[in-house]
């Protein structure tokens, strides 16, 4: 059951997003990078903004060779919005802007993510499911 506030939630989002600006950003402990995968569900995916569905299997092999593939990353979370909650689940919207030192990989995307109770995860949620659309204007 989701007894999750709506600052735990956004909470979640932020916290998730640090753990990923760290592992891309830096160098960091392989260790980072297993509690960014651990935060996810068996079964998570992501559409990514170029329309292709990833499982989480994918995503961790992708990410696996990425450490430090955007040195000075930063990910700024903004316009947090929790959009439903429920016992069984939470689904949050957001903005997601990675800055790096070159400018490459910049724009907004706009980001729906659909998370579910788990007692003992970081925030009590583990990631279901997150949907990334680019932003063009």
């Amino acid at each position: 059951m989701i007894a999750a506030p709506e600052s735990r939630i956004i909470r979640e989002v932020e916290d998730h997003h640090a753990v990923l600006e760290r592992w891309l950003g830096t160098v960091a402990d392989p260790a980072l990078l297993t509690e960014f995968i651990g935060a996810h569900t068996a079964d998570f995916s992501l559409v990514t903004t170029e329309g292709h569905v990833v499982s989480g299997d994918e995503l961790a092999d992708s990410l696996r060779g990425a450490g430090n593939a955007a040195p000075g990353l930063r990910v700024a979370i903004t316009a947090v919005e929790v959009q439903l909650v429920t016992a069984e689940v939470a689904i949050a919207r957001f903005h997601e802007t990675h800055h790096t030192v070159t400018g490459a990989g910049a724009g907004v995307r706009i980001v729906t993510a659909v998370l579910v109770p788990a007692p003992g995860a970081r925030n009590g949620l583990r990631w279901r499911s997150v949907h990334e659309t680019l932003r063009t204007d």
